[in-house]
């Protein structure tokens, strides 16, 4: 029993992480939490399950529109709103991005309405067992997935130009475009990274439950790793996650299953009281 219910926390902590991921790409670059990205995460998810239900497509293609969509509508919302908001006081960018995702989830619901849709997992994905432990071939694919998706991560950021373009920005990001960094560019390049996270979230979870309007709502999970492991590391983020997932498993193993959602809440409360900047963030240091 408690190993089943490990093995069940490492998968949701893998959701959890790279939701997470996705909202700390936007944090790193601008210092904002964007919270229309559970939205992103929900337009994937619609769009995988679409592409799959509706045009018959195999699993694989449905994780390239559901990434592509998700890719398509941060780009969009980086030139049509968030770009221009970038020297606005730090409480508008939070408000416009709650505009945004209360938008996002409007348009959903007009196009997909408010019926959960049922995501069938890939056939050629097998139960395997592990004694004494059982998995499914789709949380497997959850956690090799969210691997290979942190380890393309670890290679981008200490080895491209762009990597190393967002890194200097997060630093100082004045001193980056005076040594001729095109921070637009890059903060463009954060938005698209982080929708396309979303979307891959969105269509490896979306199996394992129900697509409807309150499926964004993983946000709250992403953002309570986040906050756990700190906005600004990313390994922290999936300590964070991983953390939150087990958590999560072993709290249904002593408490009321209905219970368990309040655990992020309550996570992120006592992570503000004890250390605000989480496991593994670093204090922000500003010179007056």
């Amino acid at each position: 029993m408690l190993h089943q219910l490990l093995a069940a926390g490492v998968v949701s902590g893998c959701i959890y992480a790279l939701v997470a991921l996705g909202l700390v790409f936007v944090f790193k670059a601008t210092g904002v939490i964007n919270f229309a990205h559970g939205s992103v995460i929900l337009i994937g998810a619609y769009v995988g399950v679409t592409a799959v239900t509706g045009f018959g497509l195999g699993y694989p293609a449905a994780v390239l529109a559901a990434v592509v969509v998700a890719v398509a509508v941060g780009l969009f919302l980086h030139h049509a709103v968030y770009r221009r908001l970038l020297a606005a006081p730090h409480m508008i960018q939070v408000l416009a991005t709650l505009a945004v995702a209360n938008i996002l989830n409007g348009l959903a619901t007009l196009i997909w309405g408010a019926d959960a849709y049922a995501f069938p997992p890939s056939p050629r994905l097998r139960p395997v067992l592990v004694e004494p432990v059982v998995v499914t071939g789709q949380q497997i694919l959850i956690v090799a997935g969210a691997a290979t998706v942190m380890a393309v991560l670890t290679v981008f950021f200490r080895w491209t130009r762009w990597g190393k373009a967002m890194r200097a920005m997060t630093q100082n990001p004045l001193g980056a475009g005076l040594c001729g960094i095109r921070t637009d560019r890059v903060f463009a390049l954060a938005m698209a990274a982080s929708a396309a996270l979303g979307g891959i979230a969105g269509v490896l979870y979306a199996p394992l439950t129900l697509v409807d309007p309150s499926f964004g709502g993983l946000l709250v999970k992403g953002f309570a790793a986040a906050a756990v492991g700190g906005l600004t590391s990313l390994p922290g983020t999936v300590v964070g996650g991983i953390v939150l997932g087990l958590c999560e498993s072993l709290w249904v193993a002593v408490l009321p299953a209905i219970w368990a959602p309040s655990l992020s809440y309550l996570l992120i409360i006592v992570v503000l009281l004890v250390k605000p900047t989480g496991l593994f963030g670093s204090p922000v240091v500003q010179k007056l």
